[in-house]
């Protein structure tokens, strides 16, 4: 056995999928899975997780041995991270493209960011802040770079994700505290940013499905020509929004579960053995097909809609953010240390229980720090949409008044004198 073993991965997801089992998830409020389409993405979202989390569990052996940080010399873990990412970039543009075609391109972009603001923003401000507070602990606990300086280094860490990490205090390593994962935000919060253009394309019924494949076409084609993987991961998002229109106009198969199984099993079995990347114009549109399959009823044998996949998909975000402080903490542990580099089948060992407090730690920071931020955004957003109601009502009595002939105007404003 080595560690870049393939079976000890799944012995450790197995693993999770029965920690998700437990009655503490039943406490935290999660509900029974339902067996719908939206399930099925719901529950891939925690497998993406715990394959980007596998990924760097496999980077971390590399990183405590050599210090290098680095894609590990195996494909499978390569593409597991890479691949969970790229799924993760087109559920994005299949959910939030559906919403502006549903409402016909009628987008709230103020209650949308603030939507967003309140979903992303805590658990990102909680994970930065113990990453930076490590990393002053660090450098001494003092200041060692001029003031202005260390300012402008806290704004850009707590952007939640818009701009990238940078160090802190002259400390170097905050991103392999936070397993360099916050790139990915910077292209969700563009694609956000996006959105109110995007959405001119959905106002008029017919526009959005041939625009939807005309902007994935070009990304495919730039992806092509520049080497810079940015287009590819551009494409990503194209094919989701592709998926949400193709759902809109009611051009997604309906196919026995079993039968769209096979077909993404397959895809992900060519990508796995053909591929050294994922960030490909090919591989990119080979994750569009297997996410359409999912929308035609896809669940790889019913994995995807049942209720522990459904549950680690809710906190899949705290899993995805807190994975480079977990494997931090425990591998800061000179003991543990020790143990995990003594042979590969303890390393092992440990990184199944990096990966068991890694999900407690997320439930707990779910129920405790994301939950509550959603339901506080939801409060506010309820509280625009009341007061613009309630504005509207006062309203219509200013344009009766308005609309009455000028006549009947002068003359109530003559009696009035009077």
């Amino acid at each position: 056995m080595t560690v870049y073993a393939i079976w000890p991965s799944f012995i450790a997801i197995g693993l999770v999928m029965l920690l998700a089992c437990l009655p503490v998830f039943d406490r935290a409020g999660f509900g029974p899975a339902r067996g719908r389409r939206i399930d099925a993405v719901d529950g891939l979202r925690g497998f993406l997780a715990l394959a980007v989390v596998l990924h760097h569990s496999i980077i971390y052996y590399e990183f405590m041995r050599n210090g290098a940080w680095a894609v590990p010399p195996s494909r499978f873990y390569t593409l597991a991270g890479q691949l969970g990412v790229a799924y993760f970039f087109v559920i994005t543009g299949y959910l939030f493209w559906g919403k502006i075609v549903r409402a016909r391109g009628s987008l709230d972009f103020a209650s949308l960011m603030l939507g967003r603001l309140f979903r992303l923003g805590p658990v990102y401000l909680l994970v930065a802040s113990i990453a930076m507070a490590i990393m002053f602990v660090r450098s001494g606990a003092r200041l060692n770079v001029p003031a202005p300086q260390f300012f402008m280094e806290l704004v850009q860490n707590l952007s939640l994700g818009i701009f990238p990490l940078v160090e802190i205090n002259g400390a170097p390593g905050i991103g392999t505290l936070t397993a360099g994962v916050t790139w990915t935000l910077q292209y969700e919060w563009l694609f956000y940013f996006a959105l109110p253009f995007l959405a001119i394309f959905a106002r008029r019924d017919r526009l959005h499905l041939p625009f939807a494949v005309l902007a994935t076409m070009l990304a495919l084609i730039f992806a092509l020509i520049s080497p810079d993987r940015q287009f590819a991961l551009y494409s990503l998002f194209g094919f989701g929004m592709v998926c949400a229109s193709l759902e809109d106009e009611s051009l997604v198969l309906r196919l026995h579960p079993a039968f769209a199984s096979i077909g993404i099993a397959a895809i992900l079995a060519v990508i796995g053995m053909n591929y050294e990347t994922s960030y490909r114009p090919d591989v990119s549109v080979l994750i569009g097909a297997s996410f359409y399959l999912m929308l035609s009823g896809g669940t790889l044998f019913g994995l995807l809609v049942a209720r522990p996949s459904i549950r680690l998909g809710e906190i899949s975000y705290c899993i995805y953010l807190m994975q480079g402080l977990a494997l931090f903490s425990i591998f800061a542990i000179p003991p543990l240390r020790a143990f995990a580099l003594a042979a590969d089948a303890y390393y092992w060992i440990m990184i199944c229980v990096v990966i068991v407090v890694l999900v407690l730690a997320a439930l707990a920071a779910h129920v405790l720090i994301e939950r509550p931020g959603i339901e506080l955004g939801r409060r506010i957003q309820r509280r625009e949409r009341e007061s613009v109601a309630a504005a509207g009502e006062r309203q219509p009595q200013v344009h009766r008044n308005a609309e009455r002939p000028v006549g009947e105007n002068l003359a109530t404003m003559e009696s009035a004198i009077k």
